[in-house]
């Protein structure tokens, strides 16, 4: 792959405000409840229905997020397949019940998985610094392109091997001869 092409293909995150933050952070959250082995949450009738409203909520918002821009195709799948999951009624049975909402969760996980891919969300513990910021090359390494010298963080920002920095936005910042990478 060359720089032209990586260049071309790679999306420019949006700044990401505060409320799609906390939406990526609550759905880990409720993936992971509902994913460990030895919790058992759904107590209830009532505790599936809020669990499966809460599932549809995130994906919801994350829905939203994913439709605003143009994505890959495999996420729009993973998408509806998790929509079409959550829009089926819950098993009346609690132990079905428990199976399905934690089928639904590795739905939502999957989704938040490809988004963090495709450049959309942060999906990690702490929120990767955006492009912009002055340590923007603390962000997390998404690829690596060893054949032309550079990595994408999760941030949009392409790290050269050199410490020079490609921003999302297109601004070029030479190699630092100081080691330091970022803007300045």
């Amino acid at each position: 792959m060359n720089l032209r092409a990586l260049t071309a293909t790679r999306r420019t995150p949006a700044r990401r405000p505060a409320a799609l933050r906390s939406a990526v952070v609550t759905a880990l959250e409720t993936c992971k409840l509902l994913s460990a082995e030895d919790a058992s949450v759904v107590k209830s009738d009532q505790d599936v229905r809020d669990l499966r409203l809460r599932l549809r909520r995130h994906l919801k918002q994350l829905g939203s997020v994913a439709g605003a821009r143009p994505v890959r195709p495999r996420l729009s799948g993973l998408v509806e397949t998790a929509r079409r999951s959550a829009a089926q009624a819950p098993p009346a049975e609690l132990g079905e019940a428990q199976a399905y909402l934690r089928q639904l969760a590795e739905e939502v996980k999957a989704v938040l998985a490809e988004m963090g891919q495709c450049g959309l969300v942060c999906v990690h513990p702490q929120e990767c610094p955006p492009a912009h910021a002055p340590d923007q090359a603390a962000a997390h390494v998404r690829t690596v392109f060893p054949e032309i010298g550079c990595r994408r963080l999760c941030n949009g920002v392409l790290l050269f091997d050199d410490t020079g920095v490609l921003a999302p936005d297109g601004r070029v910042y030479p190699p630092c001869r100081t080691g330091q990478a970022g803007l300045r």
